[in-house]
C-alpha cells in the first residue's frame, strides 16, 4: 500500500509507563552475512510447493524483537487493523493504514503449542488446516490469509515480529511511533537484515505443520558449521535444501540459516538426503 500524499511522521507523547525501555533484548542482534543472502539450495533448482521459492524484489522480509505489549501493538499496525498518524507538509495530521504480511514467534507461544499438542484427530485436522492456509497464502500472495494465522490477542511473551514490506515504508512507520523500535541490522553492511522469501516460507510451513519438530535458535548458522557434516535433502518438500547435521538434546537435527538465526529440524530420518563433502 502506497502513501498517496507526502507526509511527515508525527510522534505522539506517551506516558512514561508506556515507554518500555527496559524490555528484554534479543540474545543476538549482530547479524551474520548469511542474513542477506539465501543459503545454498534454498531458491535454485527446486520445484516450489505452493509458492515456496518465489521471490518478490519489491518487498522483503525484515524483522525486529519486541516486548509482548509492543509485539501486539505492531502486529495491529502492520496488518492494517490500526492506523498510523502522520503530519503532512501543510501541518494536517492524517491517519494511514498499511497491510503487510506478518508473522510472529515467541518461545513462550512455541512451548505452549508444544505442550498442548495432542496426538488426536482434532490436532491433526488443525495442523492440516493451518498448512493449507500457509500454502494458499504464499501461492496467492494474500496478506489476509497469512495474517489470519497471527492473533495478537493470544500472543504470550516477548518475541520476534517478521514483516514482509518495502523497507522505506517500514522505516517511515517505525519513525512515526513511540517508543522508537528498530529493525535488526546486519553488522557487515549496516543495513536492515533480510530473510529470503524461501527461508521465511519454510519456517512458517514447519512451524504450522509440526511445531514439535523444530527449534528456533538465536545464533547464526555459521556458529554451527565447524566440524559438522553438511547434507543436501534429495526428496520431498525440502528437496535441494542444504544444511548441517548436529546433535542437539540427544537428537540428530538438520540446521539451516534463518536470517541471523538458525532453524533446527528433528526427525531427520524422515527426509532422504546425501552427504556433501
Amino acid at each position: 500500500m502506497e502513501l498517496n500524499n507526502p507526509v511527515e511522521p508525527i510522534s505522539e507523547a506517551l506516558p512514561l509507563s508506556d515507554q518500555n525501555i527496559t524490555s528484554e533484548a534479543p540474545k543476538l542482534l549482530l547479524c551474520s552475512s548469511i542474513a542477506s543472502v539465501s543459503d545454498p539450495g534454498s531458491n535454485e533448482g527446486i520445484m516450489p510447493l505452493a509458492g515456496i521459492g518465489k521471490e518478490h524484489p519489491e518487498v522483503n522480509w525484515y524483522y525486529l524483537y519486541l516486548s509482548n505489549k509492543e509485539l501486539k501493538r505492531y502486529i495491529g499496525v502492520f496488518s492494517g487493523r490500526k492506523a498510523v498518524k502522520f503530519r503532512t507538509p501543510s501541518g494536517v495530521v492524517e491517519e494511514k493504514y498499511f497491510c503487510f504480511k506478518v508473522f510472529s514467534y515467541t518461545t513462550t507461544d512455541h512451548k505452549k503449542r508444544f505442550e498442548q499438542c495432542g496426538y488426536t484427530k482434532e490436532e491433526y485436522i488443525a495442523r492440516r488446516d493451518s498448512v493449507r492456509v500457509v500454502k494458499e497464502a504464499f501461492a496467492t500472495g494474500s496478506a489476509q490469509k497469512l495474517n489470519a494465522l497471527t492473533d495478537e490477542k493470544e500472543i504470550v511473551g516477548n518475541g520476534w515480529l517478521f514483516v514482509c514490506a518495502p523497507l522505506q515504508q517500514l522505516e517511515l512507520i517505525l519513525s512515526a511511533m513511540l517508543p522508537r523500535q528498530y529493525l535488526v541490522t546486519d553488522y557487515n553492511t549496516y543495513r536492515a537484515a533480510v530473510i529470503p522469501q524461501r527461508q521465511m516460507e519454510e519456517f512458517i510451513y514447519l512451524y504450522e505443520s509440526m511445531p514439535y519438530n523444530i527449534e528456533l535458535m538465536n545464533r547464526p548458522l555459521e556458529d554451527y558449521l565447524q566440524k559438522k557434516q553438511k547434507i543436501r535433502i534429495t526428496g520431498g518438500v525440502f528437496q535441494g535444501k542444504e544444511g548441517c547435521i548436529m546433535r542437539l538434546h540427544r537428537n540428530t537435527r538438520l540446521v539451516f540459516a534463518f536470517g541471523n538465526m538458525t532453524v533446527a529440524v528433528s526427525y531427520l530420518h524422515a527426509f532422504p538426503f546425501e552427504k556433501i563433502e
